[in-house]
């Protein structure tokens, strides 16, 4: 009987896990995003953001993890690009140190290995933003290590809605 049992729980907790297919979870890890073509020495395995769709005019708080294999320098940069319909609607670039880094109590440079990075960014309105709508924009986004040329460390892209009040 009792052997029973143990079949039945064994059966049933891979009824369950056949329920959650893999992909599924690899997939949510990068909220939608997906690695940029090419190779990169740095993957981001996990990004996301709150709120979802971000807010015009409010904070949006982003987590970016991976492993790293090539030391970030000082004066990186992270670079969003945001395209909608096909064309540039923005570009933000940014000193990855200081906004990501260094605001987990972390310095550059950054020996590789395993990261993870939360930081808060301001969404700031514009007075020629759309009204009560929600847009989707294409995203890109790039890290570089500095010098002439920059070297590309890492590259995702995906969608990213902003609702505009």
């Amino acid at each position: 009987m009792r052997q029973f049992f143990v079949l039945l729980i064994f059966l049933t907790l891979i009824a369950f896990t056949k329920t959650f297919p893999s992909s599924t979870f690899r997939r949510d890890s990068l909220s939608g995003y997906t690695q940029c073509e090419g190779s990169f020495p740095n993957e981001i395995t996990t990004a996301s953001y709150e709120p979802d769709p971000a807010i015009s005019g409010e904070n949006l708080t982003v987590t970016i993890a991976g492993m790293s294999t090539v030391t970030v320098q000082e004066g990186a940069t992270l670079n969003v690009t945001g395209l909608y319909q096909g064309k540039q609607a923005f570009v933000h670039n940014m000193d990855f140190c200081k906004v990501w880094v260094e605001v987990n109590g972390d310095k550059c440079p950054v020996s590789p290995g395993y990261f993870e990075y939360t930081t808060h960014l301001p969404i700031g309105p514009h007075p020629d933003d759309p009204k009560n709508t929600t847009i989707s924009y294409d995203l890109i986004i790039q890290i570089y290590n500095p010098g002439d040329p920059k070297t590309e460390l890492s590259c995702i892209k995906g969608k990213f809605d902003v609702s505009y009040p």
